[in-house]
């Protein structure tokens, strides 16, 4: 009876976790096929952590900009040795020995033999098929969890559970459009005009910058050369490459990234970081994306993400966990920007879904315009239902929910973290992809164009023997209220989507814009 049970059980836990995902349970794992599972350890002292990211980000604190380097926060913030030892002991004792651990402890990268997870999990591995893409197939134990006696010493783990869905499978793709007329198209010469950059080129040798890439999104090294001889920029290769980039196998979203973080970062350091695995789920991914860069002294000042998902489908403790190492970027005087979706205000069953991680009050959400004045239509914005509106936000986004521009508040949530925080161009892009030049458009366009412009200002920062500006977003909200010039303010459109009014933009802060795209000539005298 109760093998029956366990039974019906191990059934409905597979049916859950195929849901809609089109998987198909097709037999037992090997018992010497791979995993890597990434485990979370609570870490300790993060209320810590986050009042020295608000200080030394705060521009009016005498601690501003006095950044800790990653070994010294690692010493600061970390897990407990005892709970690292205690599952480390436990996967060795199942047969789990090819451990990795970050240097503050918090994660442990376990790479073993699905028996081996198995015994620790004290459950069984099944294979499965996707129905739509046969050669796809993954190892997963849909009703594993953590050993009671571990739970208390391990806040997540990933890597052994959920199966990939289907948008987990396909590359994410910008929107490939029409190469209209070149004079009405965004090229880094009508970003160099427009945003005021004067051809600024990057001097100092410490200034750097990286975008991600996820799921088999790799750059073509002629296409960004022939780009940057095109449009007469700095003839710069990437500098770092932080993963595998087959550049037979290169694709539009990380071909925009690489071309265009460069073309407004001039003759900054580049690194392209790539997780791509094949069939991971987004949370694996964007995990190990943030464990590769957290865990790297020298890595770069500011990052590009274009990574979205929807804040209600990740859990609490996943999105808290990341929301400390998004702080440890900031603590080390580094900026994560995070496209703000390409759904408007992205509508469920009559309310409005914000995307996750861009909702993070720790990232700088970047959406998008259409022409110099105009929010792009399909630009992601919305108020959080995960995080309070912080303080730092607080006055901008009461004046413009008392501005008669927002929607009724019964479609989002008022008293959320509101985004995004700024903008930038977002349609017909000319990029250099497969030989050829082809238009593209997003906010997956607007997030490395901004991301770039931040570099510029860091290098400004830098050779005036300053810090870098770390976590952005105090700042960005201190100079939209007290130098408004400093921004080129988007005051037309909406962003609607199904059932859901979208929000206008107006004068100052909108949650349709955010403070609107950078004037770099005013920016670099304020920072």
């Amino acid at each position: 009876r109760a093998k029956m049970l366990r039974s019906l059980l191990l059934l409905l836990a597979t049916a859950a976790a195929i849901g809609a995902t089109g998987w198909t349970r097709v037999g037992p794992a090997p018992d010497d096929a791979e995993l890597t599972v990434n485990f979370a350890l609570p870490l300790q002292n993060t209320a810590w952590l986050e009042a020295f990211v608000l200080d030394v980000s705060n521009p009016t604190s005498s601690n501003y900009g006095r950044h800790m380097t990653w070994e010294t926060l690692a010493k600061k913030v970390n897990a407990h040795p005892e709970s690292h030892r205690l599952l480390t002991e436990a996967l060795a004792h199942s047969g789990v020995t090819n451990v990795k651990t970050t240097m503050d402890r918090g994660f442990v990268v376990a790479t073993g033999a699905a028996c081996c997870f198995g015994d620790f999990f004290n459950t069984t591995f099944f294979r499965f098929q996707h129905t739509d893409f046969a050669d796809m197939e993954v190892v997963r134990a849909p009703e594993a969890e953590i050993p009671s006696s571990l739970r208390r010493h391990v806040s997540f783990a990933v890597g052994h559970k959920l199966l990939p869905r289907e948008k987990d499978l396909r590359s994410p793709t910008v929107q490939a459009t029409p190469l209209t007329d070149p004079q009405l198209g965004t090229t880094p010469d009508t970003i160099d005009t427009a945003y005021k950059l004067n051809s600024y080129s990057c001097s100092n040798k410490n200034t750097s910058q990286a975008v991600a890439s996820f799921l088999k999104q790799y750059f073509g090294d002629k296409d960004l050369a022939r780009f940057q001889e095109k449009f007469k920029l700095p003839v710069k290769p990437i500098t770092k490459i932080v993963g595998v980039n087959p550049a037979h196998e290169q694709g539009m979203e990380a071909n925009l990234d690489v071309q265009y973080i460069g073309a407004t970062g001039r003759n900054a350091d580049t690194w392209f970081v790539s997780t791509s695995g094949t069939v991971n789920h987004g949370q694996e991914r964007f995990l190990l994306w943030i464990t590769q860069m957290t865990n790297t002294t020298d890595a770069p000042w500011v990052h590009s993400v274009s990574y979205g998902d929807v804040e209600a489908s990740i859990s609490v403790d996943y999105k808290d966990r990341v929301d400390q190492e998004f702080q440890k970027f900031g603590a080390t005087g580094r900026t994560v920007l995070i496209a703000a979706g390409d759904s408007g205000v992205s509508c469920s069953d009559g309310k409005q879904s914000p995307d996750w991680p861009t909702s993070s009050p720790w990232v700088t959400s970047v959406g998008g315009t259409e022409g110099d004045t105009t929010v792009w239509g399909d630009g992601g914005s919305g108020f959080s239902n995960t995080y309070d509106m912080p303080a730092w936000q607080k006055d901008a986004v009461t004046a413009y929910l008392n501005s008669g521009k927002a929607p009724d508040s019964k479609y989002f949530n008022k008293t959320g973290r509101a985004y995004p925080d700024v903008s930038a161009f977002a349609t017909n892009f000319e990029i250099a992809f497969d030989g050829m030049f082809v238009g593209v458009a997003g906010t997956s366009c607007a997030t490395p164009t901004f991301a770039g412009v931040v570099t510029a200002l860091n290098d400004v920062r830098l050779n005036k023997g300053k810090t870098t500006l770390g976590f952005l977003n105090p700042t960005l909200y201190m100079l939209g209220k007290a130098s408004p010039a400093a921004f080129n303010d988007i005051t037309q459109g909406s962003n609607p989507a199904g059932s859901c009014p979208g929000f206008e933009a107006t004068t100052g802060w909108d949650a349709a814009s955010g403070w609107g795209s950078p004037n770099f000539n005013i920016l670099k005298t304020l920072v």
